[in-house]
């Protein structure tokens, strides 16, 4: 053992573990504890070295967007009324984007913690999607989102940080707002089958088409770069939304159909449930 923590700390990438001891008693337990935090310390390293990669990339569009035109202002563009508002206008955008994108990168990094920081917490599913479809109502006013909780037994407890819970209902209406274009109408539903809560988020916008269904939650991905800029995302938001349902055990899935809307379905295992204790 105290060979293998020598070798790591000359390599942190090698892949050495404790064999497997066959003991019942605490030497295996110690064995089995070890090797278990090699493969977290392991994971969390390369989890930082993505965030630094992912975040290097995709800050170079907005910053070489700014340095491009705090040159044209250097050059002569300060002297022109028109053009130092527009090169002023742009930075400003361009900085906003790099905030939000730098929040969102730091949000993708802690669901894939949550493991560590929220083993215990639990939320009600239909104070929580009250809670945020109100909200989102109140945000949106000119779409109709409608809630169905009818399907819903009471009380159903599932097991998730509530802020989390919010969190991955918010990104889900937010695209789907953000592709609807002429009916402005989200249907959220909420549904306990046996022992499995189902919450799905219905838009009848743009769609996605098929080969593009299998690649939306991989992070950065837009299926339409130039519109997905000019509506402001970075193409994190589903990556977020998925590492945060099955760091809770749960799935997420999409079906959709090119330019008939695109319907959102998450499911986590039920904690209890009302109806369970009758």
């Amino acid at each position: 053992m105290s060979q293998i923590s020598h070798d790591i700390n000359e390599d942190p990438t090698n892949k050495r573990r404790v064999p497997d001891l066959h003991r019942n008693d605490e030497l295996g337990e110690l064995a089995i504890s070890f090797n278990e935090m090699l493969d977290r310390m392991q994971a969390y390293m390369q989890q930082q070295k993505q965030f630094v990669g992912d975040v290097s990339h995709e800050l170079r569009t907005p910053v070489a967007v700014i340095e491009g035109h705090l040159n044209l202002l250097e050059r002569w563009g300060k002297d022109d009324p028109q053009v130092l508002e527009e090169s002023i206008q742009a930075s400003l955008q361009e900085s906003k984007r790099m905030k939000h994108l730098i929040q969102e990168m730091l949000d993708l990094t802690r669901a894939e913690q949550v493991d560590l920081q929220y083993p215990d917490k639990t939320a009600d599913v239909n104070e929580v999607l009250n809670r945020t479809v109100n909200d989102m109502r109140m945000i949106h006013q000119d779409f109709t989102i409608t809630y169905d909780d009818s399907d819903l037994a009471p009380d159903t407890i599932i097991k998730i940080y509530r802020n989390h819970l919010e969190q991955i209902l918010i990104i889900l209406i937010d695209n789907a707002i953000k592709y609807s274009t002429d009916r402005k109408e989200i249907l959220v539903d909420a549904a306990t089958e046996k022992d499995k809560v189902k919450i799905s988020v219905q838009d009848f916008g743009e769609g996605i088409a098929p080969d593009e269904q299998d690649k939306i939650f991989n992070r950065f991905y837009r299926v339409d770069k130039a519109r997905t800029r000019e509506k402001g995302g970075n193409g994190l938001g589903l990556a977020i939304a998925q590492k945060l349902v099955e760091s809770y055990h749960g799935k997420i899935s999409v079906s959709s159909t090119l330019g008939s809307g695109s319907k959102f379905m998450i499911e986590f295992p039920l904690l209890k449930s009302k109806s369970e204790n009758k």
